[in-house]
């Protein structure tokens, strides 16, 4: 699966890792299913994690497209989730920027970090996160 995610329920956080080569039909298959999920609580903050992705082939109305669809998931709800992304890459970090961009009048806050500890502390989420983080990127 090109992109996976796990529920931390305890710290109130999602994390998502992007794998390998994702299509932007994926990709967008990915975020369309994802609020389905009935145990996602759309008040958790996200963790985006790119740091095992080939994110050169996403277009950018692909990302314009994911971001409105997270946006239709917040149209009535108070939610206002933190949203990080881990991108070392420059080009994953170039095209997590243009997603910040395009989020800016979104109902989260969201940031680009090049380290999995800074995105952890920007959310103020447990440090103990990191060594699960480690797991998933040798997965």
């Amino acid at each position: 699966m090109p992109i996976t995610y796990h529920l931390k329920p305890d710290a109130r956080l999602v994390i998502l890792a992007h794998i390998g080569l994702v299509p932007d039909d994926e990709f967008l298959s990915f975020y369309k299913s994802l609020y389905e999920d009935s145990r996602l609580d759309k008040s958790f903050d996200i963790l985006i994690d790119l740091r095992r992705t080939e994110s050169s082939a996403r277009s950018p109305s692909a990302i314009q497209e994911s971001v409105d669809l997270m946006r239709r998931q917040f149209v009535n709800t108070s939610a206002r989730p933190k949203v990080a992304v881990v991108a070392p890459g420059d080009v994953s970090f170039g095209l997590a920027r243009m997603c910040e961009v395009f989020s800016d009048a979104a109902p989260w806050e969201f940031e680009v970090f090049r380290s999995a500890e800074d995105a952890l502390i920007w959310l103020d989420a447990a440090m103990n996160l990191m060594d699960e983080l480690n797991r998933f990127e040798k997965e």
